[in-house]
Formats: structure tokens, C-alpha cells, sequence
């Protein structure tokens, strides 16, 4: 039986009692060890930008009964920042469900990323659900290399390892930034942030982190992030920068001696698959997880998008053979079209245009987003959506403009 919709009230966190309900709505239904209530009051208590008023729950007669969080990350794409409000802590009580609630809470949440001028929106989000909501599998999620630490040689390495200190930070922050340079997205992690995670030990996973410096002669070479998961006897690798033989060498050695002393059997490394380190536990043997999951993303206002990201699409053009191009460019998108003046290999006009009619690119407006953040390529797309059909005479032009490029996201709060 159906509750009567004016016996729910929306509204954002307010008082102290407002915050308590929320971290206990976690605790139902997440479950009181998963510790989703615990990165909740880090976000709460620490973020440098989050209020209550990125907290929107439903009550029902003074009791919270549903409610989720607006976190607000930067992206960069092709090294242009992008504004990204990231969709979290998403429940409701069991016995609420199925009453429309969530679209509520979502409905809202896009008000407020609209307001605020979001370029997207993201949620790591459970299998289908989003897609109701405009959402689209658009970034690699939960890759995974695995081995045996049986099977890991017993190294001898000239670089050590030890605990990692808040003297360490504005080091790792550069080996951060300078190992996120082969992903075409990434996320953006500012001093504030690496200061809260480092003091809280926590990052997006509510699962406390340990953190470790890598030096060599002394010099800090790489630094990771790892933690013990005791039900699967694994030692987790969340976090990781580039690492030369020798220091993925350190790493492991060092690892295997803390599995060996813990009882562990199995290193488990949560990271992407472009990352040396997991390339060397590729070629030990490691096993990767496949099919992974993957980011759901939408966009919030295409023209912007297109705007946005303008200097990119000109610098790709300039090194191609259509750095002269002229042409008025009608990307349609069935509901709507984005209409791009280019003159010589510079845009000169972006706008929006209210109606569809037919050209050449022809594009599905969920699935885009796959295209313009380098997921799949125009012909993967083509392959599979016949609503997505671009013609002969631009689909070079397409695939110049949008070319499939590997990302990765690390923990943004």
C-alpha cells in the first residue's frame, strides 16, 4: 500500500539531530560494519567545500527515511577541469522503497547541479538503476589484478620501504599528478583533500587506509595505499603511483613479508590496469578481473560541454588534416541539436538548437558521454547502438575529435 506523498517532506540537513539521522539511515542499510556512516561524518566534518545543504533527505512524520549526498570532485579531461558533482550515500529504509522516493531525492539533486552549473554528474551507483535517471556507463570502475603471494618471487630490492608521513605529502602529491598524466580523465585531488585523507585515513572507500613512502638513496620514489581485507585473507593496494622495476620489486617484497606475518595468502590490487605496478603483476602470473564495472556519468549541459572543452577539440584538429576545416557542424542528438561553427580549425559558434533534423552525426544523447570521455570509440558505439550513426563522409572527423584514451579515477574527498 502506497503512502500519501504529502506525508514526506524533502529538505537538506539542519540540525545536529538531522545529522544523526542520517548516519543512522547509513548504518540500516548499509550495515553497522561497513562503515559507509563513517565516511558520511568524515564528509560532513571535513570536506572543505560540503555543507548540510549538499545532504538531501525525505522524513516521514519527523523520522528519515531516505536520503543521499551531493560531493562535489573536479575532473580533468585532456587536462581541462571539469566540474563534477558525484552522487553518494544513496538509501532508503526498506520498508519506504518503491514509492517514488528516490526519484525525489535524484530530481533534486539535479536541480542543485544545474543551479550550480555541473558539467557532470557521477555515481559509482549499483548495476541499471541510474539509467532511469539519464546515467551512463562512461569510466572504468573496479579493476582488479590479483595473485597469490606463493606465486610472487622473494625480491632483494635496493629500494625500502617505511610509513608514510605528513612530510611526505607535497611529494606524493607530485608523484600523484605526474602518474595520472597517461589517463585522459582523472580526478583532481587538492592539498585540503590529501591533508583529510591522510588525518583521517580515510578516502572514498569508508574502509580505513595505511599509507607507505618508497624511497631510493634516500629520495621518496612512489608512495601506496593499501589495506587489509581479513574475511578474503587479502592485503589490498587501493593507491599507487608509477613504479620502476625496482620499486615495484620493494613494494612487493615488502607486502609479502606483511602477508606471510598476518596470515594472508593473496595481494589484491584495486587499481587500473595501465598502472606499471599492475602490469608487473601481470607478468607474474596475476589475474585480472574481467568484465569490470564502471562509472555512471551524465551530462548536464551539452553546448557547455562542447564549450568547455573547446580548446581541446581545436588542439586535436590543428595536428590533423582538418586544421583548415570549415564547416558548420550539427551534432544531433534526436531531442535537440549542438550546432559548431568552425572556421579554420577554430570554433567560432557553439549553441543549442531545439530541434533534430537530419545530419550526418547522428548521436545518442546517453551514450555520448561515452564518446566525448574516451570510453569507446565512435565504431565500438556505432557497433552497438544503431541509434548512434555517424556517415562516411565524417566519421574521421568523429574519430579525430573523440578519440578512445584510457582513464582512471582516484579519490577526489
Amino acid at each position: 500500500m502506497r503512502l500519501d506523498e504529502d506525508d514526506f517532506r524533502l529538505q537538506n540537513l539542519e540540525t545536529d539531530s538531522d545529522v544523526e539521522q542520517f548516519l543512522e539511515l547509513m548504518r540500516k542499510v548499509f550495515g553497522e560494519t561497513t562503515g559507509v556512516d563513517r565516511l558520511a561524518k568524515k564528509l560532513i566534518d571535513h570536506h572543505p567545500i560540503m555543507t548540510l545543504q549538499d545532504f538531501f533527505v525525505i522524513k516521514h512524520e519527523g523520522r528519515t527515511v531516505a536520503g543521499l549526498n551531493l560531493i562535489p570532485v573536479t575532473w580533468s579531461v585532456g587536462g581541462i577541469p571539469l566540474k563534477v558533482a558525484e552522487m553518494g550515500c544513496v538509501a532508503t529504509l526498506s520498508e519506504y522503497r518503491r514509492q517514488g522516493l528516490t526519484r525525489r531525492l535524484v530530481s533534486e539533486f539535479h536541480k542543485r547541479v544545474e543551479e550550480q552549473n555541473y558539467h557532470l554528474a557521477a555515481i559509482e551507483g549499483i548495476p541499471f538503476f541510474y539509467r532511469q535517471f539519464g546515467y551512463e556507463y562512461a569510466l572504468p570502475l573496479l579493476e582488479e589484478t590479483k595473485i597469490r603471494f606463493d606465486k610472487i618471487p622473494d625480491y632483494e630490492s635496493k629500494c625500502t620501504v617505511r610509513s608514510f608521513t605528513d612530510m611526505d605529502a607535497s611529494k606524493a602529491m607530485a608523484l600523484l599528478e605526474q602518474s595520472q598524466k597517461k589517463f585522459y580523465v582523472h580526478a583532481v585531488r587538492s592539498a585540503e583533500i590529501w591533508k583529510i585523507q591522510q588525518g583521517t585515513g580515510i578516502a572514498s572507500d569508508p574502509e580505513p587506509f595505511e599509507s607507505y613512502a618508497v624511497e631510493k638513496e634516500g629520495e621518496v620514489i612512489a608512495y601506496f595505499r593499501m589495506r587489509e581485507n581479513p574475511s578474503d585473507k587479502e592485503i589490498m593496494v587501493t593507491e599507487i603511483t608509477d613504479v620502476d622495476t625496482l620499486a615495484a620489486q620493494a613494494v612487493l617484497e615488502f607486502l609479502k613479508r606483511m602477508g606471510n606475518q598476518r596470515g594472508i595468502e593473496t595481494l589484491s590490487a584495486n587499481i587500473s590496469y595501465e598502472e606499471p605496478f599492475a602490469q608487473h603483476l601481470m607478468s607474474l602470473g596475476a589475474t585480472k578481473r574481467t568484465p569490470t564495472y564502471a562509472w555512471q556519468v551524465r551530462i548536464t549541459d551539452y553546448a557547455e560541454v562542447f564549450q568547455k572543452l573547446k580548446p581541446l577539440f581545436e588542439k586535436r584538429l590543428a595536428v590533423s588534416m582538418y586544421r583548415e576545416l570549415s564547416e558548420r557542424l550539427n551534432f544531433n542528438f534526436r531531442r535537440f541539436t549542438v550546432q559548431v561553427t568552425v572556421e579554420n580549425g577554430e570554433f567560432t559558434n557553439i549553441q543549442r538548437l531545439e530541434s533534430s533534423e537530419r545530419s550526418p552525426i547522428g548521436l545518442n544523447p546517453t551514450v555520448f558521454v561515452q564518446l566525448v570521455l574516451g570510453y569507446h570509440s565512435r565504431d565500438e558505439l556505432e557497433m552497438v547502438y544503431p541509434d548512434f550513426r555517424i556517415e562516411v563522409s565524417h566519421k574521421h572527423l568523429i574519430d579525430v575529435l573523440f578519440p578512445k584514451m584510457p582513464s582512471y579515477i582516484h579519490s577526489a574527498y
